[in-house]
């Protein structure tokens, strides 16, 4: 239980310090603290313009000369007496002009009239006035005459109370609002945030997982960014992936399916060779079928291999690499494959074949799938007038097999460039190089195998 609590604890302070909790309550402390700060620098700003305008302006001295001037006139005109002055509450009040000053009558050094004890609304004011200037200020006299004799008006014209009461409560209110924008203004960020998240949401909707999503901050929305950014690039790489492996599956496919047509191509050379009767000896006889039956085990493997690739497994198995001497191996491989060609009216020419034997790593396999592309290649693009050349030379580290022919102006089928791209990955698998050039109508191929 402890653990738990410690880690709801650590959640919790992690939200308040990150999180869109702890910014939201950031931003009421800021609000409230920008708000109380404000209103505490306008109120002496606010006081210290009131006093000047007040000095400085006619406008106390004018609203209580229009109070005094008004009553003196309803006295003088309705001549009650000073038993009457009650009345001229009323005066006052209907005239549109309640409360703001205090009125105080007296008669022979009496007060006969005190509106601060007679009415709350004049109390409070005279109470709560913010008595902005000093009291002499705010008193001016005038002469009543009743008709039972003369009297003093006294007017405390307290008029800069309702001024003051605006100017903080207009205060108030601005400062309330500021605090209230500021709060909206934080939430506005992250609304356009949370705008800009779906905006790019909908970008990687549609396939553009290149796009980067915009990080802001370190809180939910912005780990909520580098998650889409983290997914997008996952995806991506995922499907990098899998189009690299349906492209290596196709040149697979493309491939094997390649090399079981050159099997099937010499058996059906053989095979037509033996129902033509087109052999000496029995000998030569049993060589052909030897020969047909070689080829039909390379399509059994070559057909397994497109199996393999059906059932989901590797369809390459691993290289068996075997030392065999060179340059024996080469002329006994090469010799085999084009020795069907010589049967079919073909000319070849085997060239300075004396180097100096070694052994080399090779795949027998591998050679000889590289033999029968090259062979096909011959069948379908070389000029049958012209000899086919082959030859082997010896270098400091790598025998050279070297195939060459004139090409024919009109081949016997469309170049994909899949035989060449067979005997280049075959070549790499032994750890070899492959290259070929066509000059003046001459291809020629060079194997490089490196002792």
């Amino acid at each position: 239980m402890s653990g738990e609590r410690d880690t709801a604890l650590a959640d919790f302070r992690e939200k308040l310090l990150h999180g869109l909790r702890g910014e939201l309550v950031r931003a009421i402390l800021l609000a409230i603290a920008v708000s109380v700060l404000l209103y505490n620098i306008l109120q002496p700003i606010s006081k210290a313009a009131l006093q000047t305008y007040y000095l400085n302006s006619d406008f106390l001295p004018r609203k209580t000369d229009a109070v005094g001037t008004m009553l003196q006139q309803n006295v003088a005109e309705s001549g009650i007496s000073s038993k009457q002055v009650q009345q001229m509450a009323d005066w006052y009040s209907n005239d549109g002009r309640p409360g703001g000053c205090i009125l105080r009558v007296e008669k022979d050094g009496i007060v006969i009239y005190d509106s601060a004890l007679n009415n709350v609304e004049y109390y409070r004011t005279y109470s709560q006035a913010s008595k902005t200037l000093d009291e002499e200020a705010y008193l001016r006299t005038y002469p009543l005459e009743f008709s039972d004799g003369s009297a003093t008006l006294y007017v405390y014209g307290y008029f800069d109370f309702f001024v003051d009461e605006a100017v903080r409560t207009f205060e108030f209110w601005l400062c309330l609002l500021l605090g209230i924008c500021i709060v909206l203004w934080a939430v506005w960020k992250k609304l356009n945030y949370m705008e800009l998240l779906n905006q790019s949401i909908r970008v990687l909707e549609g396939g553009q997982l290149d796009y980067k999503v915009p990080v802001q901050g370190t809180d939910e929305l912005a780990q909520m960014a580098r998650s889409l950014n983290e997914m997008s690039a996952s995806l991506k790489q995922q499907m990098e992936q899998v189009q690299q492996a349906q492209t290596q599956r196709y040149d697979l496919i493309t491939s094997l399916s390649h090399d079981l047509r050159t099997p099937l191509t010499a058996q059906l050379g053989y095979l037509e060779l033996l129902a033509e009767h087109r052999y000496q000896t029995p000998a030569q006889h049993d060589e052909y079928l030897n020969k047909c039956v070689h080829s039909c085990r390379s399509v059994i493997e070559l057909s397994n291999g497109l199996f393999r690739i059906a059932s989901g497994e590797s369809p390459q198995r691993d290289p068996k690499l075997e030392q065999l001497p060179a340059p024996d191996i080469f002329l006994q491989v090469f010799s085999e494959k084009l020795a069907l060609l010589e049967e079919t009216g073909w000319q070849v020419q085997y060239l300075a074949l004396s180097c100096t034997p070694c052994l080399l790593w090779l795949d027998i396999d591998a050679l000889c799938r590289i033999a029968d592309n090259l062979t096909s290649n011959l069948q379908k693009y070389a000029d049958p007038a012209q000899p086919v050349c082959f030859e082997v030379t010896a270098e400091d580290d790598r025998f050279c097999v070297c195939l060459s022919n004139a090409v024919c102006t009109t081949p016997q089928g469309d170049s994909h460039g899949v035989g060449l791209k067979n005997v280049a990955a075959l070549m790499e698998r032994m750890h070899g190089q492959s290259s070929y050039t066509i000059e003046s109508r001459t291809f020629c191929i060079t194997l490089h195998f490196f002792r």
